[in-house]
């Protein structure tokens, strides 16, 4: 799930609200049968990994990208940088 929000950050489009946001990827992913709630976790995780932030009091772009997403983008999504973290930390 986070892939599917992941991959849809990836373009330039701007998104006033954050639930502007969510009913966006539902849209554009009705064949996936996504929930809201699933989402919102997808969201929240990648606030908690720091690939985002989101600012609801922005009313041009609620979603900041983070130096994270850049990573996770030029080693092609969520999962491999979060394989590559992993690895990272049980070297260290």
């Amino acid at each position: 799930m986070e892939e599917i929000v992941f991959k849809a950050l990836q373009g330039d489009t701007k998104f006033a609200t954050i639930e502007n946001f969510i009913n966006t990827i539902i849209v554009d992913n009705s064949n996936e049968d996504l929930t809201y709630e699933e989402v919102k976790e997808s969201i929240i995780k990648l606030v908690l990994y720091q690939f985002i932030t989101v600012d609801n009091t922005s009313s041009v772009d609620c979603i900041s990208r983070e130096e994270n997403f850049y990573q996770a983008e030029e080693l092609g999504g969520v999962n491999l940088w979060l394989e590559q973290k992993r690895a990272l930390s049980t070297v260290a």
